[in-house]
């Protein structure tokens, strides 16, 4: 609710309607504005709204309502009243403005005294030793075609055998594009370049290919101090479950992890904590935890109409399936290319602190997936595009 009420907030500061905030003179809204007309000695109303959009747009930043490359955007231009974009504001109408926000969105109905003590606590500088904001911050964006995931290694013989062959039996239209995985923060990041050549510090005069390698190098550096802070694992796979209702159906599997050790300070699954820790170093994919802000891993087996098909699908897998484990040892880094193309491993990332990880240039595929994709995939991955469609026109309609 905090996050909801601050988001609306910052829309309307971003719409310009500061208008409508009270004049009552006891609120501290009220106060906050005055206080804020009292600091500048040009048109008042001009002021606040360029102080206010600018830390708004800041805050929305901070708040993950709005992606990366909006930091690069113009404050304004001259047209509508605002600064000109090749106008930088001083820190005094910066702080000024973002003062202002800041007061008024702790002053909002439902605020809690906890939710003042943190942003009191994002106020102040951290030390260099804070490892929560080590995250990456290069200019990208989120995009389907690139994740970070588990899969069960190549050695894993018998573990690719039996998800393949129930994925085949389930007719499952990722067949050819995916591995059997799951996914840990999808979708991931691609390189945003901007037009004067500088993408997050890049040398201006490297070619494209080389700028996206020194992103991806720096994408893996990353992964790596995430991945360095988990030792491997085991995973056994013997669960299955559903998720869906009338219009969509999925079949899964549950990766179930624990360590080969005895490890009484934590006892989450080493999944589990391994996709929290990547996740702090990429705080801006965060779309693999769903409602509730709880990671559940598990692999998709195939996609169905509905749930009810699912779960008919879900009794014939059990019947058959034999429970299968391994050790996990790495995790990848997948690209995807076209539409029509199949994950790949661009780098393969291991678990502990012993070995390097590994970029691969070209991509690579993994040993036991497919090299064309059959005429039965293509025809059930076009069923659900087509499902899929006609779910976000239904969602339209109402």
């Amino acid at each position: 609710m905090r996050l909801q009420t601050k988001a609306a907030f910052v829309a309307s500061l971003n719409r310009g309607r500061h208008q409508n905030i009270q004049r009552d003179p006891s609120s501290i809204q009220s106060r906050t504005f005055s206080r804020l007309t009292q600091l500048s000695g040009k048109t008042q109303e001009q002021d606040w709204f360029a102080d206010g959009r600018e830390a708004a747009r800041r805050l929305k930043l901070e708040l993950g309502i709005i992606p990366p490359e909006s930091d690069a955007s113009a404050i304004g231009t001259a047209d509508n009243g605002i600064v000109d974009a090749s106008k930088t504001m001083n820190d005094s109408m910066l702080e000024s403005g973002r003062a202002a926000a800041r007061a008024l969105l702790l002053g909002l109905d439902g605020e809690s005294e906890e939710g003042k003590r943190q942003d009191d606590e994002a106020d102040e500088s951290p030390s260099e030793d804070v490892t929560a904001t080590d995250h990456f911050k290069l200019p990208s964006k989120k995009s389907h075609c690139m994740t970070i995931c588990m899969v069960p290694p190549p050695s894993a013989k018998v573990a690719w055998k039996q998800l393949s062959d129930a994925r085949r039996e389930c007719r499952d239209p990722g067949f050819h594009r995916w591995p059997p995985h799951a996914n840990m923060l999808y979708p991931f990041l691609e390189p945003i370049y901007d037009s004067g050549g500088e993408s997050g510090g890049l040398i201006s005069g490297e070619t494209m290919a080389e700028k996206r390698e020194a992103f991806i190098r720096d994408v893996v550096d990353f992964i790596s101090k995430a991945t360095q802070r988990c030792a491997p694992f085991e995973v056994t796979i013997d669960t299955f479950g559903t998720f869906g209702g009338k219009h969509r159906g999925v079949l899964w599997a549950y990766p179930r992890s624990s360590t080969t050790f005895l490890d009484s300070s934590n006892d989450e699954e080493p999944l589990i904590r391994l996709q929290t820790l990547l996740e702090e170093k990429f705080p801006m994919c965060n779309d693999t935890r769903k409602a509730g802000g709880k990671f559940n891993p598990h692999i998709t087996l195939s996609h169905y109409v509905n749930v009810t098909d699912a779960l008919a699908a879900k009794h014939e897998v059990e019947a058959k399936w034999t429970p299968v484990s391994f050790n996990l040892q790495e995790i990848y880094l997948l690209e995807r290319r076209g539409d029509e193309g199949q994950f790949k491993i661009l780098a393969t990332i291991p678990l502990g602190s012993e070995n390097d990880a590994v970029i691969h240039n070209p991509p690579v595929p993994f040993p036991d997936m497919p090299l064309v994709e059959e005429d039965w995939v293509h025809e059930e991955r076009m069923k659900l595009k087509n499902r899929r469609r006609n779910g976000m026109k239904r969602r339209r309609r109402k």
